[in-house]
This record gives structure tokens, sequence and C-alpha cells, in this order.
């Protein structure tokens, strides 16, 4: 018969693994000490990415230093500045001369490729107000079917992409809200043509809560919102989620950081942290 101790091992090395596995997301840091004061970039109130960075980090933001109006706003920023960190989605990260880091231990890219588990993960959506006309339907019918092969270059696609057949119907689509998902609108709008070049669709940038707004009022034919819904937004707008995307966390290609896990960069978000060097 085995001494009890025996029946210990296999909880013992699950012990180990995890705390393997937890040790290999808290990195040690690199030296630090070479940056100065943390400038901590953060979107405006209406922002989808702000809403949901916020909410998947768990961050009041209190310690945000400046403010950007848009997604290219925020890679300018942080590529004009040493001591900056931000956040902007995947899609966008390469088009500006920013580091994108691992968050808690997990390359954004690799995942996406992978369709792994990176932590900071939100839904873009579609939203509208009342009955779509003919033009409009055709357009989410096809994005949520041929525009899902479409979706899947840059972001994840919430549906296996089908056949798509259009109905040819003609009219103007006017689509605003979230910068963050404008680059995929209008790459699904380019694709969309070769199926119907019968519609003009019109893409305006704001933000996720203007086109929520817009879509409210009338005033567009599909609202791009980067966040969930609010429960009166639920109430007055018919909303389908058209793909998944990644949030990047960014500092400048001159910070040696790679990798910071979620409560770190919650911590810097607070404004735990005043110095670069601060950081544990």
């Amino acid at each position: 018969m085995r001494h009890p101790a025996f029946r210990l091992i296999p909880a013992l090395l699950a012990c180990l693994l995890l705390l393997a596995a937890c040790a290999g997301q808290q990195e040690a840091l690199p030296d630090l000490s070479g940056l100065g004061a943390v400038t901590a970039v953060s979107r405006e109130e209406g922002s989808g990415t702000r809403a949901e960075f916020e909410r998947l980090t768990g961050s009041d933001a209190k310690g945000t230093d400046r403010i950007a109006l848009s997604t290219e706003e925020v890679g300018k920023l942080v590529a004009a500045d040493e001591n900056a960190i931000g956040y902007v989605s995947l899609q966008a990260a390469g088009s500006v001369a920013v580091k994108v880091l691992s968050v808690d231990g997990i390359d954004p890219a690799e995942s996406l490729e992978k369709n792994g588990s990176y932590p900071l993960c939100r839904n873009y959506y579609l939203a509208y107000s009342g009955t779509l006309t003919a033009a409009e339907n055709d357009f989410l019918t096809y994005v949520l079917s041929a525009g899902q092969e479409v979706a899947a270059q840059s972001c994840l696609p919430v549906k296996k992409a089908a056949s798509f057949l259009s109905d040819c119907s003609a009219g103007v689509i006017t689509i605003c809200g979230s910068s963050s998902a404008a680059p995929l609108l209008e790459a699904l709008a380019k694709d969309y043509y070769t199926y119907n070049p019968n519609v003009e669709i019109q893409i305006q940038t704001t933000d996720s809560t203007s086109g929520l707004t817009a879509a409210i009022r009338g005033e567009c034919s599909l609202a791009m919102s980067s966040r969930e819904l609010k429960d009166y937004e639920s109430e007055l707008l018919e909303a389908k989620c058209i793909a998944a995307e990644y949030i990047a966390v960014v500092v400048n290609p001159s910070n040696p950081l790679e990798n910071l896990t979620t409560q770190q960069v919650k911590t810097i978000y607070d404004g735990g942290v005043s110095q670069w060097s601060d950081l544990t």
C-alpha cells in the first residue's frame, strides 16, 4: 500500500504548473530607469474602445494624462512621446510607429491568427432603428454571410462565411460611428460592391456613442459600435454582432517593455504609478 504522501504528488505537480504559468504572465520587467513620467493616453468619453478597455481591465482611467479623439491620434501621441502608453484596435496598430505589447504573456497578433485567448477582446456591432430598406437589408445579409470572410482577414469572424446572392437593390446606405470599426466596414463595403454595384455606401467616422445616437435619431442607416450597447440603446435599436477584435496596448518603440499583465495596465491607468521606474 502506498504511503499517503504519494497521493499529494499529483496535486503538488498541478500547483507547480499553475505557478509556472503565472510566472510566464508576470515576466520580470526590463530596466525602465531610462524612462521618465508615464503619459497615459486615453480615448474620449464617447469612444467604444475606451468603454471596452475600461470594462476589460477594470480601470477607472483616473490616471489619464492625454485624451485622443481618434484611433489615429492615439497612435500619433504615443509615437511622439517615449513615455507614452495607449490603446488602439489591433488592426490600426500597424499603421502607426508604435510597439504592440503582449498582455498576460499573450501576443495579440499571434492570438488573432490562432483564434486564441488574448484578454482584451471586444465585439463590433452594426445597429439600426426601425425597418431596414431593401438595400440596407441586403448589405447586412452580406456582412453576416460572405462578408465574414472579409472580417476574418483583420478580425475574428462571428459566423462561418457562407455564400451570398445579392438582390441588387439600389439605394444609399449611410454608416456612422466607431473609428475602430470603420476600416472593417470600408473593407466590407468595397467587397460588397462586387455583388451589388447599384448602391452607394457612405461611411462617416465619429465614435460609437455618436453613431448610436445618430441611428436612434434616424440620421444614419447603420451605426458602427465597438462597445456593448447600453440598456436604453438596446431598447431603441436592433444590433447585430459582425466581428470581434482585440484592443492592443501600445507604447513608444523606444520603451523596452514587451509584456504587461492586465493588472499592471490597470495600475497605470488608475494612476497607481507616476514614473515608469515605479512599475512593479
